[in-house]
């Protein structure tokens, strides 16, 4: 066990002491309960009807602070005599009054593998664009006299997305890459947030193509703990994103931990599980990146697994008549 502990640990180190960070797909301190945000394969990666939904108030005491709010759904299917996995995906991130929202959906192809599954997963959505996510920036208190309000420049456009992604999961653990944003969908964005014509008064760009790693594993300590290090790096070949996460659960039921990732701050988190409804909360200190002068950022999330018969209709019972 402890051979093949080593080469997972040495990689956790490994990625800790990345040091750039990267902005259009800003993470959600849950990350690993919204798996199917940054990797389409992971759908249907378990035997039930997945649920999970996450909220962000990032930078809490700026102003226009982003909010940003994701829902993930997916289920395995049988079809051809061979496994497969559907989900969906809604997102939304609001700045101010302007708001981008994603809508998608995914499939992914299965395969048994070792002690695990691999899965290879596709998702193609569309984008609203209301504003250059690529583009904030905070103007800080110097400026304006307060302690900071939020800035980013504005679009209007909606563009088709596509996402590719690989991933293995088992009863140790899990690992996933994936390709975000392969066709670098291109719009156009002002700095001036009152310009009306975007197409001759702004200039062109991208939502840049990024690559997520993501793995986890379980560690049995003594019963009835279990110890869970994650990693998740996202990469769009100019700026990388780093979180290293140490979590602790007691029985199913309790958990916590905390996350550090080098050029933003530490994150520490906490959930409980009841009657099967799961809920977390976690509190981001930026120590360092553009969120220091912030009051931190605070995240929500819930998760439910349904059985896959739930939404089955149920036949009502039948009654034997006897003739006496």
């Amino acid at each position: 066990m402890g051979k093949r502990r080593l080469p997972f640990i040495s990689f956790f180190l490994l990625y800790c002491i990345w040091p750039v960070q990267a902005q259009w797909d800003a993470p959600f301190s849950h990350y690993w309960t919204v798996k199917g945000f940054y990797n389409p394969a992971f759908a249907g990666a378990t035997e039930q009807i997945r649920t999970a939904s996450a909220y962000r108030y990032e930078w809490a005491g700026i102003e226009n602070a982003p909010q940003k709010v994701v829902f993930t759904a997916d289920l395995p299917i049988e079809f051809l005599r061979r496994r497969h996995g559907a989900g969906i995906v809604v997102y939304g991130e609001q700045m101010g009054s302007l708001r981008n929202t994603l809508l998608a959906g995914q499939y992914s192809y299965r395969r048994e593998m070792g002690h695990g599954a691999l899965q290879i997963g596709l998702q193609a959505g569309i984008y609203s664009l209301k504003f250059d996510a690529g583009s904030r920036h905070i103007l800080p208190e110097s400026a304006i006299g307060k302690r900071g309000v939020v800035r980013v420049d504005p679009a209007d456009r909606q563009l088709p997305d596509l996402n590719a992604g690989i991933a293995w999961s088992g009863r140790q653990g899990f690992a996933g890459l994936s390709l975000l944003h392969i066709t670098q969908p291109r719009f156009y964005a002002s700095s001036d947030s009152v310009t009306t014509d975007l197409q001759n008064d702004s200039t062109r760009t991208t939502i840049p193509r990024s690559i997520n790693f993501m793995a986890g594993y379980n560690i049995a300590l003594f019963y009835p703990l279990v110890l869970q290090p994650m990693v998740w790096v996202q990469s769009d070949f100019s700026e990388t994103l780093v979180q290293a996460t140490l979590r602790l659960e007691y029985d199913k039921q309790f958990s916590g931990g905390f996350s550090w990732s080098p050029r933003d701050g530490y994150v520490v988190f906490g959930s409980a599980t009841f009657q099967g409804l799961e809920m977390g909360y976690a509190y981001n200190k930026h120590t360092v990146g553009t969120g220091r002068i912030s009051k931190g950022s605070h995240e929500l999330y819930v998760r439910y697994d349904f059985p896959l018969d739930y939404f089955k209709p149920k036949l009502p019972p039948q009654k034997s008549i006897r003739l006496l």
